[in-house]
């Protein structure tokens, strides 16, 4: 069943034919054709078909032509201020970024001269600090050297007095050995003793080792012996070549062991020992 339509407020019924006649009804063209103007004009002589070409280039540049936006119009007083608030902003700005870059360059030169102030103070605080400890290591050092070349020098010197000894004793030996192939040197010890005597001396007495009394004897004879006013007397601690010459003002030492010693005093002390 067909449904029903509206007639200025009342219901129409159609029939199936003419719902379906609707239902087939074409829809009219009425786009333009161009070619239908072809030939005509408006009343002032205009061709149509320019009219229309003109409204359709119109139309085309208006879509394509975008719109400009519509600013909106600033007076003088917004724009002052515009500029003041961006010269202020542009100040602002370069303030944070100066005073950034300076605390920067403020803390890394800050950080370098500090390094370099504390370094020279911290060294000559610490040499200062340390040297009295470097002095009296120093010292310390010096005496141990001490004490390690006094050994040295004791040995030294035990060494040089053993030395002394020995050349004493060697000298001794070839002294004695000397005096027991050839005797005869106890006259030369006399004679030396009796030219260090004073001339004033006349009465002598002269010590000598027993055998050296009867060399002494047979040598000088009895005649010579009491003439010169000499005293002979056997001394059996006495050495061979050696002799004790003794006067009321003076005596004189002439054994062996004495004369190597003054022999060998005299040596050393040119030496320089």
């Amino acid at each position: 069943m067909a449904d029903p339509k509206f007639t200025r407020g009342r219901p129409v019924q159609l029939d199936e034919s003419v719902e379906e006649l609707l239902k087939n009804w074409p829809i009219p063209d009425v786009s333009r054709d161009e070619r239908r103007l072809k030939g005509r004009s408006t009343a002032m002589g205009t061709p149509l078909e320019e009219i229309y070409r003109k409204k359709q280039e119109q139309q085309k540049a208006k879509v394509e032509t975008p719109e400009e936006p519509d600013f909106p119009k600033l007076t003088l007083e917004e724009l002052e201020q515009i500029r003041q608030d961006a010269y202020e902003e542009g100040i602002k700005q370069g303030h944070e970024q100066g005073y950034i870059d300076g605390f920067d360059k403020g803390v890394n030169d800050g950080k370098e001269a500090g390094y370099k102030e504390g370094l020279e103070i911290g060294r000559t605080q610490g040499f200062d600090e340390t040297k009295p400890l470097i002095e009296e290591k120093l010292a310390l050092l010096g005496q141990i050297f001490d004490a390690l070349q006094l050994p040295l020098k004791r040995i030294d010197e035990q060494a040089e007095k053993q030395v002394v000894h020995l050349a004493s004793m060697l000298a001794e030996a070839i002294v004695f050995k000397q005096i027991s192939l050839e005797p005869e040197v106890i006259l030369v010890a006399m004679k030396k003793a009796m030219d260090a005597l004073p001339l004033s001396d006349v009465k002598i007495r002269i010590h000598l080792h027993p055998d050296d009394l009867e060399l002494v004897k047979d040598s000088y004879g009895e005649t010579a012996i009491l003439e010169q006013g000499w005293q002979l007397f056997a001394e059996p601690t006495l050495q061979r070549g050696g002799c004790e010459v003794k006067t009321a003002q003076s005596s004189i030492n002439m054994t062996v062991k004495n004369r190597i010693k003054e022999i060998l005093d005299t040596f050393l002390h040119d030496s320089g020992i």
